[in-house]
């Protein structure tokens, strides 16, 4: 109640203390005046509207769930806004500039925004790769061990050197020993053509081994170290909870359509995707989708399985010099919107 309207009140109420008489005269006002009150307690209960929540991502698998939500209408009258970019270091740079409340991304890209400062949180886990990331090469390499020498084009993120890390691992090869180059994401095809392997992933991995190239490694032979959450900037817990509730439904609302009509829901994904419905569903071998459940389980509790999975992570990353410095991941997830959706 503001200031003026309270003086009105209490001169009112002086008034009638000194002239009683007055009051059947004044029935009217008080109609006018327990309307106004009434008028300002139920302004007052009403809760805040919500601004956009913006969600962005680049294309990928396991991020299309929540485009086949948006397609399917879940998100149809609520502030869900869906954001796609190109690349994830688009992503990447969007969530440093606070354009967006969050973002779907790989854990360890994750970490390497937390360790600038910024302050997220991990509200859902969307997939673990186990074969869908891939390091394909020209017709004429077979083998890892023929890279030595040879042109490698890679997304300048941490999940492409993860990959090419553990390709060269595996070929007893160093970064020394080969020639690295920068590639983002949307032109994966064209760095295929002038370098001589590269690192990728669905939908382009399709595209290049229509090509003629070799598959030589994926990330089924690393095992749990690519893992694609979704992230929000941890103030969006407090200012959106409607929209992320929603969100989180809605996904889940998708994830449940798609096993149980993968051919239509392939239909409804392939013109983002650019693939055919059975190069759709081919490209979902490579991914494990974790269900309501096994999210549950995964960002349960102050000490979180999630939180030991970034524990891990975080210190492959120092060993490999993808992070300066440690990056704390105490409670790094939070099971409050995927506690709210009905089974």
């Amino acid at each position: 109640m503001n200031a003026s309207f309270t003086g009105l009140h209490v001169s009112l109420r002086a008034h009638l203390l000194a002239c009683p008489h007055q009051l059947v005269g004044l029935i009217p006002y008080f109609r006018l005046l327990g309307l106004l009150t009434l008028t300002l307690i139920l302004t007052a209960c009403q809760p805040a509207q919500e601004s956009p929540l913006r969600i962005a991502s680049n294309t990928w698998p396991g991020y299309e769930p929540l485009y086949l939500a948006r397609n399917l209408g879940h998100f149809d009258n609520t502030q869900v806004n869906l954001v796609e970019m190109t690349s994830a270091s688009e992503v990447i740079h969007a969530l440093r500039n606070h354009t967006i409340e969050g973002a779907a991304l790989t854990l360890d890209e994750v970490l390497t925004v937390m360790e600038d400062g910024y302050d997220l949180k991990v509200i859902l886990v969307m997939d673990f790769s186990n074969g869908g990331d891939v390091l394909l090469s020209k017709p004429d390499i077979s083998s890892l061990a023929e890279l030595k020498g040879k042109n490698i084009a890679v997304e300048y993120t941490a999940v492409g050197a993860i990959l090419l890390n553990g390709a060269l691992q595996a070929a007893n090869l160093s970064a020394e020993d080969v020639n690295i180059i920068a590639c983002s994401f949307d032109e994966h095809q064209f760095c295929y053509l002038h370098a001589d392997a590269v690192v990728t992933f669905e939908p382009n991995r399709t595209s290049i081994l229509a090509l003629g190239a070799n598959q030589l490694f994926d990330s089924s032979q690393i095992p749990g170290r690519i893992i694609d959450v979704l992230a929000v900037h941890t103030k969006t817990l407090e200012s959106h909870p409607r929209a992320l509730n929603q969100l989180i439904s809605g996904y889940f609302k998708a994830i449940d359509y798609f096993n149980q009509q993968p051919l239509a829901a392939a239909e409804l994904m392939k013109d983002r995707m650019r693939l055919t419905p059975s190069a759709i569903l081919a490209s979902y071998e490579g991914l494990h989708l974790p269900s309501l459940a096994e999210n549950i389980d995964l960002l349960r509790g102050e000490s979180s399985k999630l939180e030991e999975i970034a524990t891990d992570l975080s210190s492959f990353m120092r060993q490999r010099k993808l992070l300066s410095h440690e990056v704390s991941v105490k409670a790094i997830g939070t099971d409050q919107f995927t506690l709210k959706v009905s089974p």
